[in-house]
């Protein structure tokens, strides 16, 4: 049987509100085989991202099968809506939620964030005016926003270090399958003819589909428990664990205490993101995820569907293929790379995936006429930048503490998503405007070495190594 452990030992007071423990139940998780377990509850916070998610691309689906043909919007309101939803809205969330999810826990603020989503998207299926559809989307996307600074966190709580590539990228793969199916099947079927059942099935998804299953069947994360002082709680839900892995493997090894040094405070010190040691990277992930959101991330998915639209696509066409067919070959991603699992650095599956992403939008320039050529380039790139970015969420959810990794990984991102501020309204959306009668040079260009190399490169130069590397050792 596994060695008894008494949780909280080795306690050290540090003063008012802090001690360090010797991190029994990070220790405790970290031997823990890879099980089913672990799969489980990692895969509803996937399941979450990919149902929230499907509203990501809401805007940019509307505006040119519904809005701009009726002249309901004009370009300049559409990059206007489309930077306040997946920009500012997004920016704000991710700060709230951040900052919750290390104040009361992961659970509660996926609940929350799913609720807030599906509260405010259904309204825009009822409205084509300028300062509404602002309002709406802005407010919807805070539920998205809240989403994106809990769901890597927790996997990464949950896993081993020897573990922690293979668990997050399989079921990672759940994420944009499930976005792909819900927001594909319904615009597929529904865009632009019954454009309002697509919206009213992304606002009833979040709370029907999501909000029930995380009641029902996922625990509080240990590790943040542990953080909290709450250890006889996170002991409860790790001792399961231990006896379920018992049961199956036979005894467990010892944990290592010495390497999981936990800093336990009931507030959340959030300006320590942004001081000390952590400085540097938040000042490096700052960047990365600013360029990457207003190219690979969104930059490209963005204008596509113009793109596409000019080129001669139908609607139908554009979501049989970005929608659909795209999912099979992410499928087939994210288990290529997770079967390498702690053999690469994440940061050089970044360099690897924004290569490929860029080749395949740089090849549009060889096929502006070919809707095959141009539907094989875009299923190839669409998987790598979903690649890249749940690689840079795993990076950036490994490199803070405990007590602060919701505030890291939300702020961070949040901030990387003004991005798409530039991605659409202020120079990608001018870039692709300005070249559109030669072959969207300015669009393509940007996308691939600004939005796409560049960020890939800096993190490859300046980020930490992280494989296979213990948790608490990463981020302290």
């Amino acid at each position: 049987m596994a060695e008894a452990v008494t949780p909280a030992s080795a306690s050290v007071q540090l003063g008012p509100g802090q001690r360090v423990t010797a991190g029994d139940i990070a220790a405790r998780i970290d031997r823990l085989p890879l099980t089913r377990t672990q799969y489980g509850y990692s895969a509803i916070t996937q399941w979450f991202w990919g149902i929230m998610i499907a509203a990501d691309g809401l805007v940019a689906v509307l505006y040119p099968f519904v809005w701009a043909p009726k002249g309901l919007i004009t370009s300049f309101q559409f990059d206007v809506i489309l930077g306040a939803n997946i920009g500012v809205g997004i920016l704000i969330g991710e700060y709230a939620g951040g900052f919750l999810s290390d104040a009361i826990g992961r659970k509660w603020t996926l609940i929350l964030a799913a609720l807030v989503e599906g509260l405010f998207i259904w309204p825009i299926g009822l409205t084509h005016a300028f300062g509404w559809l602002l309002v709406w989307n802005l407010l919807f996307a805070l539920g998205m926003g809240m989403l994106l600074s809990v769901h890597a966190v927790y996997i990464h709580e949950l896993a081993p270090p020897q573990h922690r590539q293979r668990l997050s990228l399989r079921c990672q793969a759940i994420a944009p399958i499930a976005a792909g199916l819900l927001a594909g099947l319904t615009s597929f079927y529904w865009v632009p003819v019954h454009y309002q059942w697509f919206v009213y099935a992304l606002s009833a998804a979040p709370i029907v589909l999501c909000i029930p299953v995380a009641i029902a069947f996922m625990p509080e994360s240990p590790r943040w428990l542990e953080g909290k002082g709450r250890v006889e709680e996170a002991d409860k839900i790790v001792s399961k664990w231990e006896k379920s892995a018992e049961a199956r493997f036979g005894p467990l090894p010892a944990p290592s205490l010495g390497t999981h040094t936990v800093i336990t405070s009931e507030r959340v010190p959030a300006k320590e993101v942004f001081g000390g040691k952590y400085r540097s990277r938040t000042l490096l992930l700052f960047a990365v995820w600013f360029f990457g959101y207003s190219g690979i991330v969104y930059g490209g998915a963005s204008f596509f569907p113009t793109y596409a639209v000019g080129a001669g696509w139908s609607a139908h066409e554009l979501f049989l293929i970005t929608r659909l067919v795209a999912v099979p070959i992410a499928l087939v991603a994210f288990f290529l790379v997770a079967a390498f699992g702690e053999r690469f650095e994440r940061k050089t599956w970044l360099v690897i995936s924004s290569v490929i992403y860029s080749a395949c939008f740089l090849l549009l320039f060889a096929v502006p006429h070919s809707i095959p050529g141009q539907a094989v380039l875009i299923s190839i790139a669409t998987p790598f930048a979903g690649i890249w970015l749940f690689t840079t969420y795993n990076y950036t959810s490994a490199a803070y503490p405990t007590r602060v990794r919701s505030v890291g990984t939300g702020w961070t991102d949040g901030v990387g998503h003004l991005g798409t501020i530039v991605g659409t309204s202020l120079l990608v959306g001018r870039l692709f405007a300005w070249t559109a009668g030669h072959g969207y040079y300015g669009w393509i260009l940007y996308v691939t070495i600004a939005g796409a190399i560049f960020p890939s490169l800096i993190l490859a130069k300046w980020g930490m190594n992280q494989k296979s590397g213990v948790l608490e050792e990463l981020s302290t």
